[in-house]
């Protein structure tokens, strides 16, 4: 058996804490790192992935390539082989520039409207997460409320910002840290941004439309709905399942 056949078998059949914990990310490899995206792939969508050598062959599609640490280059491949070719001609496809200019605007007007300073989490929620957050240094992530949002919360990679200060205030409490789904959804796809190498890249791989009406709305000098932004549905699919399985572990609220 090769060994990348029984890694995938460890984290398919194992505690994805138990996997993830093992290694820290400075020592994974990148087959490491591919065949934990495929196992992600795999749990959140029911579909098949396999990791291949360098990249994928004809006929499967690459959901995320590492090549940045020990060893050589591999990648997560997902069988597209029966779907229906997408439309191409979309403004809004994949890995389109204007999107990071589009997001360079929104989070201006984001930072313009902050109330008070960015604050850390909490040294004590930093310890309990750290075991599960093992490819993001926490303690560099910071929080903010922004006038800007009218609900929900927004991540650029290192920075969450959210619509309720109360929100905000309880997550980073020195004496009682609240932990919820809604911040470790944001963690997760902090995380995801670290892997992928950068927010730029985050962003072309899972960004998908800024609607102009978001635009339209903050030049107005109404705050706005975060659910208009709108990324891809396996990253939303996969923060979401993180942040439950973390809070099946963890004192959640």
């Amino acid at each position: 058996m090769h060994p990348w056949q029984i890694t995938t078998i460890c984290i398919a059949l194992l505690s994805p804490l138990f996997c993830q914990a093992e290694t820290h990310l400075e020592h994974r490899s990148n087959r490491q790192l591919a065949v934990t995206v495929c196992n992600d792939y795999r749990v959140t969508n029911r579909l098949p992935c396999f990791v291949s050598r360098n990249d994928c062959p004809s006929g499967f599609e690459v959901i995320e390539h590492f090549s940045d640490n020990r060893g050589p280059a591999f990648s997560a491949c997902r069988d597209k082989r029966h779907e229906r070719p997408r439309p191409t001609h979309s403004l809004y496809a994949g890995k389109n520039p204007q999107l990071l200019k589009q997001f360079d605007r929104l989070l201006s007007e984001i930072e313009k409207r902050q109330v008070g300073k960015l604050i850390r989490l909490p040294k004590a929620s930093q310890e309990k997460l750290r075991i599960f957050f093992t490819a993001i240094d926490l303690n560099t992530i910071e929080l903010g409320h922004s006038k800007a949002l009218q609900k929900g919360c927004f991540t650029d990679c290192r920075k969450i910002f959210c619509a309720r200060g109360g929100e905000i205030d309880a997550w980073a409490d020195p004496q009682r840290p609240l932990l919820s789904k809604t911040l470790l959804h944001q963690l997760a796809q902090a995380e995801r941004c670290e892997i992928q190498g950068g927010r730029d890249r985050f962003l072309l791989a899972w960004l998908k439309h800024l609607p102009d009406d978001i635009f339209d709305a903050l030049d107005r000098g109404e705050a706005i709905d975060t659910k208009m932004i709108r990324y891809a549905t396996y990253l939303e699919g996969h923060a979401t399942n993180r942040a439950e399985s973390i809070c099946r572990r963890v004192r959640c609220e």
